[in-house]
């Protein structure tokens, strides 16, 4: 193994880059191919590395290792289970709405055939009553294997997450074994690199909290019902990368066509894509650049990039892997420019800012 490792570094530049090109394509293409199993599972690492803090303070107030990884543990389920109150507490007024709504959208359908029939369009031809039927009949096995694939997901994220805290100690007692004269650098790194997933969630609250608010007050100044849950139920959904946007915006889109009318609700749906482009696209890059320092425009493109090979997932850990990535780069002297182009930019000196 290491005689090929030698006559790697004898190869020709050329060489190596194309050698190093067709490793970084079969790893990328892994990645597109296991997306769906890599996604949670990195998920639950950076879960474990921000509630891992908990678990050390607990440590050090003197109680043990296991004891403390499960209070961590239990903290982290008791935040999805307030995240998900929230949620249902914030739907819950769309629950009585439901009939009203149903019965708004029949009648604009009704309207919209007798406008169309004006110019001899029939909007039974374009939509046979029996294809819709049919449809709404083939959306519920769809919509149970989703919810199924969901719970399957959380499940996988939440044992993970478990595993690791309660091995966190364990497995740094390893890390430090093994590598020897190299565990304080290492240490180092794991501790900036825990910083920095704290931080950058701290930045996705904030970013999440402006269009949640924005959100909200729009609602309220178009006059749709229950505004201040809507905007809630876009602070904690946005955490969900477009999916979270979408669901959170559907309910008071409806509920403004029901008790507005369709001008009004043509409005909030602009207006919540105007807050929300506003918010990831010009407020989230320039916080996470600044916190973290990272170009925005690679802000943007790592969350595309992850996002594609990831799927949702990949979105919501995007920041964190590309910092990981900046963070090795800039251990090797060889890679240290690909860091800097990731980064802010040289210092006064010339160096890469810290």
């Amino acid at each position: 193994m290491y005689s090929y490792m030698v006559s790697l570094d004898n190869l020709p530049q050329a060489d190596r880059l194309l050698f190093l090109a067709a490793c970084c394509f079969i790893i990328l293409a892994g990645l597109k191919m296991a997306g769906g199993f890599i996604g949670p599972l990195l998920m639950s690492v950076f879960a474990a590395i921000i509630f891992s803090f908990v678990s050390l303070w607990f440590q050090k107030k003197g109680f043990s290792p296991r004891l403390s990884g499960y209070i961590a543990f239990g903290l982290f389920v008791a935040c999805l289970i307030g995240v998900g109150l929230m949620v249902v507490l914030s739907l819950s007024p769309l629950i009585s709405h439901i009939p009203k709504i149903s019965e708004g959208i029949s009648s604009n359908m009704h309207m919209l055939q007798g406008y169309l029939s004006q110019f001899g369009i029939d909007l039974g031809t374009i939509i046979p009553a029996t294809q819709m039927t049919g449809s709404l009949s083939a959306f519920s096995p769809d919509a149970l294997n989703s919810i199924i694939g969901q719970v399957s997901t959380l499940f996988i994220v939440l044992f993970t997450t478990l595993f690791l805290l309660l091995e966190a100690t364990l497995f740094s007692k390893k890390i430090n074994t093994v590598l020897g004269s190299y565990k304080q650098e290492l240490a180092d790194r794991i501790t900036e690199f825990g910083s920095v997933v704290i931080e950058y969630v701290i930045i996705r609250t904030k970013v999440n909290f402006v269009t949640g608010a924005g959100f909200g007050i729009a609602l309220f100044i178009l006059g749709v019902q229950d505004a201040w849950l809507w905007g809630i139920l876009m602070f904690i959904l946005n955490f969900v990368p477009y999916l979270g946007f979408i669901i959170a915006v559907l309910p008071p889109t409806f509920l403004a066509l029901v008790d507005i009318d369709p001008i009004t609700a043509i409005l909030v749906l602009i207006i919540a894509s105007l807050i929300n482009l506003f918010s990831e696209n010009i407020i989230f890059p320039e916080l996470a650049g600044r916190g973290m320092d990272l170009s925005p425009a690679i802000v943007f493109i790592s969350m595309v990039f992850w996002g594609y090979f990831l799927g949702g997932s990949g979105v919501l850990v995007a920041i964190p892997l590309t910092v990981l990535l900046k963070m090795i780069l800039e251990s090797y002297p060889e890679t240290r420019w690909a860091a800097m182009i990731i980064g802010t930019g040289p210092g006064d000196d010339g160096s890469i800012q810290k």
